[in-house]
């Protein structure tokens, strides 16, 4: 009897454990940025202008295509593309403790990609509001024009030919 209570136990055990495992659902992708947003510090242009300015310590990457970043940036900028961000970040950004900001041209990608950058340990990532576009409105005397900087490597395409190639 008092096996059959134990076995029973840990099927119910089995069981419960199994069911609360979904993820949220988004429509579209609109809905989880908006969602996302919440977990994520900013800070606006004028904000990052000043710290530009100050000469503290940090980094800051801009998140869009190579083929963005190579046309214009903000002035020293790094381009890590949101597509290979995980696996090249800690080339650009090796200390994880140093203020890390981020952008893109709007704000989206940048979310995406600031909210991700905690689970690689990165302490202090803020997201800068508006993205390119805005500080471009904003400071256009702080845009670097064909920037000169090393090559990042660029999302590798799928093969072609469905799911086996």
């Amino acid at each position: 009897m008092h096996y059959n209570f134990i076995i029973l136990t840990a099927i119910i055990v089995l069981f419960a454990s199994c069911g609360n495992t979904q993820q949220k659902a988004y429509e579209t992708g609109t809905d989880l940025v908006e969602a996302v947003k919440e977990n994520v510090d900013f800070i606006t242009v004028s904000d990052f202008r000043n710290i530009l300015k100050s000469g503290d310590k940090f980094y800051l990457i801009d998140c869009r295509e190579s083929e963005e970043f190579n046309l214009s940036c903000i002035q020293g900028a790094q381009s890590v593309p949101r597509g290979i961000l995980e696996d090249e970040i800690a080339n650009q950004a090796p200390s994880k403790r140093v203020p890390l900001y981020i952008y893109c041209d709007n704000g989206n990608r940048s979310v995406l990609a600031a909210s991700v950058l905690p689970s690689l340990k990165y302490s202090c990532v803020k997201v800068i509001e508006g993205g390119f576009d805005k500080w471009q409105q904003e400071f256009p005397e702080l845009i670097e024009h064909n920037p000169e900087r090393g090559t990042v490597k660029k999302a590798v395409k799928a093969p072609s030919g469905g799911c086996g190639g």
